[in-house]
């Protein structure tokens, strides 16, 4: 089982995926199932038309707080609009951590002033400054449990199984990316159920990067 600082690289790591369009550099190292190289012009288009385009035909919204709530028909994904406000309720968390999400490198159409706080992306960000932070302690545990139990869960497995179900070979293999790690944080950090009281986040030293 990966520990705390390797699963905090790799969360770092999926969250500047799902910030940023692939790279020359990041398409190196990342292959098909097949073993295949990704067509890096097809690759670049599908993370704007999955993750950033709304009006594109197959936009998946990052945001917890539309994820939480999409409801399926048939074979088809009902998503609510998303909200600027919708994730404030990670406010508290972000100011704990002194975590700015402003200044975490991403594409201009995510960058603006009014993304929601709950985007995957920086989701993914803020889990990695706990595991980074966290050390073999239960108070440690608690809190890692509890934000992955009110922050993550409700929404991971929906949304990593449409990406890795996506027709766009980047998104799948994003998508997997996801599945393997959120599937070694909560083998690491069970969630659990958050409390009505629940522990503050302050009580792991977080220093943002």
């Amino acid at each position: 089982m990966p520990d705390s600082a390797e699963l905090a690289r790799l969360a770092s790591a999926a969250s500047y995926l799902l910030l940023n369009p692939p790279d020359t550099q990041t398409l190196t190292v990342l292959l098909t199932p097949s073993g295949e190289p990704l067509d890096p012009e097809r690759a670049r288009q599908d993370f704007y038309d999955y993750l950033c385009i709304p009006q594109s035909g197959c936009f998946l919204p990052p945001f917890a707080h539309v994820l939480s709530q999409a409801q399926e028909t048939a074979e088809y994904w009902h998503f609510p609009t998303p909200k600027y406000n919708g994730g404030d309720a990670l406010l508290p968390w972000y100011d704990a951590g002194q975590f700015d999400p402003t200044v975490l490198p991403a594409d201009a159409i995510l960058a603006a002033a009014n993304r929601p706080l709950d985007h995957v992306g920086v989701l993914l960000a803020f889990l990695a400054l706990l595991l980074d932070a966290a050390q073999d302690h239960e108070t440690d545990r608690v809190v890692l449990g509890e934000f992955l139990g009110e922050h993550i869960q409700p929404w991971a497995d929906s949304f990593v199984n449409l990406m890795a179900q996506a027709e766009s070979p980047y998104i799948a293999l994003l998508g997997t990316i996801l599945r393997d790690l959120f599937d070694a944080v909560r083998e690491a950090y069970p969630p659990m159920t958050p409390r009505q009281f629940p522990i503050a986040p302050k009580h792991i030293s977080i220093v943002a990067a």
